[in-house]
């Protein structure tokens, strides 16, 4: 094999991989959470604590938590990453790199053939099959009070998606070298007899979310029930990245971020009521509508392919949520259940969640959490990765006044978890 062929081997490996750890279209990315929430299967709608009613439900700013849950806090930072993928990709990427390697260092027909169809072989298990890559960052400020509560925040969730789009006439070009004739598609092999010029690609599709809002709240007496009112408004920023390239001339120092992003910002605003109920107050309801105003942004046009993929378009329209919490000194138990979709971007699935989630206190100031959600609205079929029932686990360690935080996520093609460090007086 030439000098050349090896170069072409090298970047189609690059480009697999890149695309691979890079490339699925995908939904637009989830509502930021909070360390509690992510351990409680991303409930808190009814449950979220002051630190956190910015990103539930803005009334639960003003709603009564007793203790120190009832007094100034923040939290510096909260962080969650979360990772997904359909089938066994990166399996498969390896194989490729250790084909490619053995395919470049053949000596004889046998050889050549034997990896052809190897290679064939990994390429086809990695067409259409996706990664998806989610991480948020997060500020919090709450300061409850019994006249007007007020709160700070700003966080951003990204979610990149990466998929393969292998051609067919590649593949059966590969099959008819593995076979030992001329390929078919004389296209891929340049005048020396390598493997050149292949159109294969892959795309990367990422969408993100940041925001900075204020919120107030206050409780209301209405025919002597305890109601709690909150609104956020909100500075949105959304933004779209699409990138495509071809699997054997890719090359990091072509790449141009800011010619494939497009973005848009605009106000925006969340609202939420909650009510406690019970002899005791041991029940809380609660509802909240987040994104009140609808919002549109399209990729770009030209995603740097001469077969253009698609252009997509990220939606954030209104998510109406409700919510249902009992607690009492040692547990909370809670669901949350969204009313409407968050649609996705491509083929990725639509997400409606249904969730449940738990804190105990096992100590003074040691907490356990656990939970599980559904999504509802999974409608992916084979182009995207299933949304299984996701479960959860995390856990609080508060001494004094300082908060250590962490959570957990998995189901059988995710894993995500998330860490924060605040304090509470």
């Amino acid at each position: 094999m030439t000098t050349s062929s090896s170069r072409a081997r090298t970047r189609l490996a690059m480009a697999v991989a890149f695309t691979t750890a890079a490339a699925s279209t995908q939904a637009a990315p989830p509502q930021f959470n909070d360390a509690r929430a992510f351990g409680m299967g991303g409930t808190g709608v009814a449950a979220a604590r002051p630190s956190g009613a910015a990103l539930f439900n803005p009334s639960l700013l003003a709603a009564d938590h007793s203790g120190w849950n009832d007094g100034f806090s923040v939290t510096l930072p909260s962080v969650n990453a979360r990772y997904a993928e359909n089938e066994e990709v990166v399996d498969e990427i390896d194989e490729i790199q250790d084909t490619i390697d053995a395919f470049n260092q053949a000596t004889t027909q046998g050889e050549i053939q034997d990896n052809a169809g190897k290679l064939a072989d990994s390429l086809e298990n990695i067409d259409r099959k996706p990664l998806r890559a989610d991480a948020g960052l997060g500020v919090l400020l709450a300061v409850p009070s019994p006249n007007l509560s007020v709160g700070l925040h700003t966080n951003a969730q990204l979610r990149a998606t990466v998929q393969a789009r292998v051609k067919q006439e590649e593949i059966e070009a590969l099959r008819d070298i593995e076979g030992g004739t001329i390929p078919s598609n004389t296209n891929i092999v340049d005048n020396n007899g390598n493997i050149d010029n292949l159109e294969s690609d892959g795309r990367v599709l990422a969408s993100a979310v940041g925001e900075i809002g204020l919120t107030l709240a206050r409780s209301f007496q209405i025919q002597g029930q305890s109601v709690n009112f909150g609104v956020t408004p909100k500075l949105v920023q959304m933004r779209t990245f699409d990138y495509a390239q071809g699997v054997d001339d890719f090359d990091e120092d072509d790449f141009d971020a800011s010619e494939y992003e497009t973005e848009d910002s605009h106000i925006n605003v969340d609202i939420g009521a909650s009510a406690d109920l019970g002899s005791s107050d041991q029940w809380r309801v609660g509802a909240s509508v987040r994104n009140l105003i609808p919002q549109t942004l399209k990729t770009v046009e030209n995603n740097n392919r001469p077969v253009r993929y698609d252009q997509k378009e990220m939606k954030l329209d209104p998510l109406v949520t409700v919510g249902v919490a009992h607690s009492s000194g040692w547990h909370t138990l809670t669901a949350d259940l969204d009313l409407t979709k968050n649609e996705g971007i491509g083929p990725a699935a639509d997400q409606q969640w249904l969730a449940v989630g738990g804190e105990f206190n096992v100590y003074d100031w040691i907490n356990v959490r656990a939970g599980a959600r559904q999504n509802l609205a999974s409608d992916t079929g084979e182009d995207g990765i299933e949304e299984e029932t996701q479960y959860t686990a995390g856990f609080a360690l508060s001494p004094w006044a300082l908060r250590i935080e962490a959570g957990a996520l998995f189901s059988s093609e995710e894993v995500g978890g998330a860490v924060e460090l605040g304090m509470s007086f």
